[in-house]
């Protein structure tokens, strides 16, 4: 069985990156950082997947109590915000597999799109670029030219109708390998204003940790907060992808007979 999650960008961020190219006013409808009026086209919990296909491989990989316990405590222990995406994903770890020595392919649409350049095309590239160099995870990528096969596809649309600038979708399988994704990202905010390619390199970086299997941090100074003001990857982002991938994917969860 395979489970679909959409992980979106979310009012703070888009009423950020609107504000710093249109000269501070706040657009209709936007509040910066509150999350708590958010419907749910813009929540998390607009996920779509089976709680027991998750549940299903922590007891085929034969999860020990005392294992469980112990994976628990080093991820509470760390300087992450993974036990954050542990408590939005009810307790479900997904990740890629070590994807160097066959790099992750992706294909990049080329739209016929008002507000799309070359420059909105090669800012998404270095956004996976930082992820590459900075991430110190076991992942590359290749850009290919066929769409048919590729395992991350790039999307543009002018605008999105709610309050986000960007959308991911993961696939994953009921033992948390991802299998696939697709990151749609805006040329334009829902007010009509074009959305400047250093924001697009923002909103992009954000989407490709979610592509890699992080969701949302707690923290508004990590890039991958839902409300952000940082255009960087974090050290505390860093970290966290780097023990999502030295641990196994699956279901955290305590199963009860």
């Amino acid at each position: 069985m395979k489970n679909v999650l959409a992980l979106l960008v979310v009012g703070g961020l888009l009423w950020f990156l609107v504000r710093s190219f249109s000269g501070g006013a706040n657009p209709s409808g936007f509040e910066a950082g509150d999350n708590s009026t958010r419907s749910p086209a813009d929540s998390l919990d607009s996920r779509v997947w089976s709680a027991d296909a998750g549940l299903s491989s922590g007891v085929e990989g034969g999860m020990t109590p005392a294992l469980r316990a112990s994976l628990l405590r080093r991820i509470d222990e760390s300087d992450t915000y993974l036990a954050q995406i542990l408590r939005e994903r009810d307790s479900m770890l997904i990740r890629w597999k070590d994807r160097i020595d066959e790099p992750m392919t992706v294909f990049l649409t080329t739209p016929d799109l008002d507000g799309y350049t070359n420059e909105s095309r090669s800012s998404v590239i270095d956004a996976f670029r930082r992820w590459e160099r900075v991430a110190e995870i076991p992942v590359d990528f290749r850009y290919v030219r066929d769409r048919a096969g590729a395992d991350v596809v790039v999307e543009w649309i002018r605008a999105f109708p709610d309050r986000k600038a960007g959308e991911a979708r993961v696939t994953w399988r009921s033992d948390g390998w991802v299998q696939n994704g697709t990151l749609t990202l805006a040329t334009h905010a829902p007010n009509g204003a074009q959305i400047p390619v250093d924001a697009i390199f923002t909103v992009a970086l954000h989407e490709i940790g979610h592509l890699l299997g992080l969701g949302h941090s707690d923290d508004a100074r990590d890039v991958m907060a839902p409300a952000t003001s940082v255009h960087d990857l974090t050290a505390r982002d860093r970290r966290t992808a780097m023990l999502l991938y030295n641990l196994e994917p699956g279901s955290l969860k305590a199963v009860t007979r």
